[in-house]
């Protein structure tokens, strides 16, 4: 089959372009790929994150009770400004608060915490660590102020790196996808892996270059619209994306409290869309100001649709209707498009086969990644570059491959981290603490051990299989629901047995990698010192 190539100036071009930009972001992209792989799973591991919620049983709740609890409870909650409550779900039987804290003098605090759905009880801190903390680093939040706008650029740096990819392979793409093999040079079995397997994941690719710099970099690109057409006010523009944005407020509202409407006007969405939706999540703003206004955000019960969501916001005085959209009925298209992107983006469509698939695909997206690394340094391993320059590629090669690459064990300590620290207001930071550091000190042994890349990667899948399997052991030990009793909690088990699938797989790639063996690239002397 023979497909139309870029001329000769355009391919070097592009075979430029992809190189650079692939060397500068290869980090960066692996750990947001990788993060972004479990963070699919975010809301299964809650009950594995958080013991005491795995006896919760969901039940009906009354938004008016749980806001009157907080603002009694919490002094400081700024109880007329934004405030969502996130309904339990079976995966999560806990409710989730959202809201600020305002203390006079002072810049408002964002507040997140779980409440027990039964006796009102709210945890001091935010009790499951390992998918809060995997979901902020999947897009760099916690490196100060930058991380989330280094994330969006990655993000869209890596649509030109795909494009480019597709273009550089375009003529022969279709005989190097079936004529793979694993003998030869490394150069030779790194180049054909990454052109399959870049492959066979070019459309997710794309897809999460363009919805997570949609996500990252929003705001920059509707900054120009926001400062031409809406008077520089941006929650006009982002009524046009989200239903919430286009209820307006007074700062200086008179103060009002029919906040006892919320329990008449819960009843009658119930009433009217509870055959066909679930309440998701309520949102309240000027709960006590006379043009407070309750917001609910709906799911349909209906797997198969997939513009699923659906929005409805009433004002509290007089239980007036102010925007309603509900999915097959009278949501707009461009809302359509909007959770679409959300749906694409975060696998909440199709159920767990579509996250499994969304997982495997994102792992095959971490070995491209690292391939092109292999290939960019094998292919530099010659008599053109001085052994100074040699060295320097070995070195970098070496620092990133340590970086992402002690990503895994970090993350099966981090699991058993938030199991093994005592629970209190402390145990968050702590249990990030443990996880941050182990992945620094993996990352600095595989650095100065002084290996090539195949111990490396060797040392790693074999220590992070072993973590792996921990991970199962430290919860049957430590909260006795052992996988395979028959009363565990079946987010639980399914927890602990993939655990077990993914260190039983890590050992066994391990071990196969110790004994495989390949023609090296070229027969010359490795240079001395660090490139040893």
């Amino acid at each position: 089959m023979k497909l139309k190539a870029p001329g000769n100036r355009a391919y070097n071009i592009f075979f430029h372009l992809h190189t650079v930009s692939g060397l500068i972001m290869t980090a960066a992209l692996f750990v947001i790929f990788f993060a972004g792989a479990f963070t699919l799973f975010k809301s299964e591991i809650f009950m594995w994150s958080d013991p005491v919620a795995r006896n919760i049983a969901v039940k009906h709740i009354d938004p008016l009770a749980v806001l009157e609890h907080i603002a009694d409870s919490i002094p400081d909650f700024d109880i007329d400004d934004e405030t969502a409550i996130i309904y339990p779900t079976s995966s999560n039987p806990k409710l989730t608060i959202h809201g600020h804290i305002k203390r006079e003098g002072e810049p408002e605090i964002h507040y997140t915490r779980e409440m027990h759905p039964l006796t009102f009880e709210i945890d001091p801190a935010t009790a499951a660590t390992i998918g809060e903390t995997l979901y902020r680093l999947h897009f760099l939040d916690q490196i100060p102020l930058l991380g989330r706008w280094i994330a969006g650029f990655v993000s869209l740096f890596f649509i030109l790196s795909v494009i480019t990819g597709l273009l550089v392979h375009w003529k022969n793409m279709v005989n190097k996808f079936w004529g793979f093999v694993t003998k030869g040079s490394w150069k030779r079995i790194w180049t054909n892996s990454h052109t399959v397997f870049g492959l066979i994941g070019l459309p997710y690719q794309l897809m999460y270059a363009v919805t997570g710099a949609f996500y990252l970099l929003l705001f920059l690109a509707l900054m120009p619209m926001v400062l031409v057409f809406f008077e520089g006010d941006p929650e006009k523009v982002y009524g046009m994306a989200f239903p919430s944005y286009q209820v307006e407020y007074a700062e200086d509202a008179a103060v009002a409290d029919y906040s006892s409407h919320i329990t008449h006007i819960t009843e009658k969405v119930q009433k009217e869309y509870g055959e066909a939706f679930h309440i998701l999540a309520v949102q309240t703003r000027h709960l006590y100001k006379e043009d407070g206004a309750v917001n609910y955000i709906l799911q349909s019960k209906d797997p198969a649709l997939f513009s699923s969501f659906g929005h409805l916001a009433y004002r509290l005085s007089d239980g007036s209707e102010l925007y309603n959209e509900i999915p097959q009925s009278t949501k707009q298209f461009r809302y359509e498009i909007i959770e679409a992107i959300q749906h694409l983006h975060f696998a909440s469509f199709g159920g767990v086969f579509v996250k499994v698939l969304y997982f495997i695909l994102a792992l095959f997206t971490c070995f491209v990644i690292i391939s092109g690394l292999l290939i960019w340094k094998e292919a530099r391993n010659n008599k053109r570059y001085t052994d100074q320059q040699r060295r320097f590629h070995h070195r970098y090669t070496m620092a990133n491959l340590s970086l992402c690459l002690g990503l895994f064990p970090a993350v099966a300590v981090l699991f058993m981290a938030e199991l093994m620290v005592a629970g209190d207001f402390d145990e968050p930071s702590r249990t990030n603490l443990v996880f941050f550091s182990s992945w620094l000190l993996f990352t600095l042994l595989g650095y100065f051990l002084n290996a090539d890349e195949k111990r490396l990667t060797r040392m790693n899948l074999l220590v992070g299989g072993i973590l792996s399997l921990c991970v199962a052991l430290t919860n049957g030990i430590l909260t006795s629901d052992w996988f395979f009793l028959t009363d565990t909690n079946d987010y639980v088990a399914y927890t602990d047995i993939s655990w077990i699938m993914i260190g039983l797989l890590s050992i066994g790639v391990g071990i196969f990698s110790g004994k495989a063996k390949q023609i090296p690239i070229s027969q010359m002397k490795q240079p001395q010192g660090d490139c040893k």
